[in-house]
């Protein structure tokens, strides 16, 4: 009787202490990086932060940055906590490729959230169909200012065996510049992202827009992701949005949160856990938040590793795979 008792105070210490050094783990503040206010990485990351904020002794406090170039550096330190990364920027920083000049080893992805697609598109009542047919089309090419859309429109072409010398080149300083391109005629397909204002534009001046399907099969995805690592194509269904008129096929990549490696792992455990629980919070945050669904936040189309806190909730919540497993020892090995 007197050993049950004992067990018994010991059982309800335990109830009472553990989740008190789990609390005691969490800062008291930590930073989540964003591109500048009025961007959409800001606008996610505060969201994120409200909601974080909310709910855990951790008050995330968003820092703006031009871009990820501006405060990987100092994640790979330690010095940055979080922040929100596009899965082309999280690969190809990771690796040291393309635009970074040397490899951010200590990047960690905390969940995958949303999506962005992008697409070439065309007046609505244009025979062009798919990218294919942009061969000996006048299309927007260069980008100086922001060459990850240069790199991304390649991509889009050579999901179809397509490069710049299959098209005319129309050069354009930057995607506003592109978008006035089409609009003038000067150009026969624009270059946007779905959603966008200069999308709803076009599709109001000019009677009516369409984006072009990619081409997915597997030989024109891997091509895609050759050259604008981090992307896949996926399907958006039609009336979904503004240019999508049929079932299209368009360029994706994933927006993350990510954190630094060196983040305490019982703190990104709790941040992920209370994303799972408060999930549909998010969307009441900012409406951006309401693709952060639960059953995107393992995905395999990881491109960098998952941290350590992560991958423990997870795996308490039944969402982490055998499959995840092998994808996360690769990433590793990156």
């Amino acid at each position: 009787m007197k050993r049950s008792l004992q067990w018994t105070v010991l059982l309800m210490a335990a109830s009472i202490f553990i989740p008190l050094l789990a609390e005691a783990a969490m800062p008291r503040s930590a930073t989540l990086a964003t591109h500048a206010v009025g961007s959409l990485t800001n606008a996610i990351g505060t969201g994120i932060a409200i909601v974080v904020s909310r709910h855990t002794p951790t008050t995330v406090r968003v820092q703006p940055f031009a871009g990820p170039p501006a405060w990987l550096p100092s994640m790979d330190k330690g010095e940055t906590d979080m922040g929100i990364l596009a899965s082309a920027d999280a690969i190809t920083s990771y690796k040291g490729i393309v635009l970074y000049k040397r490899p951010f080893k200590n990047t960690r992805l905390v969940i995958v959230g949303g999506t962005s697609q992008f697409g070439y598109y065309v007046a609505k009542d244009s025979p062009l169909e798919t990218v294919a047919d942009l061969k000996g089309k006048r299309v927007p090419t260069d980008f100086p200012g922001i060459p990850i859309v240069r790199l991304a429109g390649i991509a889009a072409l050579a999901t179809a065996g397509l490069t710049y010398n299959d098209i005319v080149k129309v050069p354009a300083s930057d995607l506003a510049g592109a978008a006035q391109a089409f609009l003038e005629g000067r150009v026969d397909a624009g270059w946007y992202s779905i959603g966008s204002p200069a999308i709803e534009e076009a599709n109001a001046r000019v009677g009516g827009v369409k984006f072009l399907s990619v081409i997915s099969r597997p030989e024109g995805a891997k091509r895609m992701a050759d050259i604008y690592p981090g992307s896949y194509p996926s399907v958006l269904k039609a009336g979904s949005a503004t240019g999508v008129v049929k079932d299209t096929t368009l360029l994706t990549i994933d927006f993350y949160l990510v954190a630094s490696k060196d983040l305490n792992e019982e703190a990104v455990y709790e941040i992920v856990k209370m994303l799972w629980v408060h999930n549909q919070e998010l969307g009441e945050a900012n409406p951006i938040l309401k693709a952060w669904r639960r059953e995107r936040m393992v995905s395999l189309n990881a491109s960098i590793p998952y941290h350590g806190g992560a991958i423990r909730f997870f795996k308490e919540s039944g969402a982490w795979s055998k499959e995840m497993e092998d994808i996360q020892a690769k990433l590793l090995k990156q």
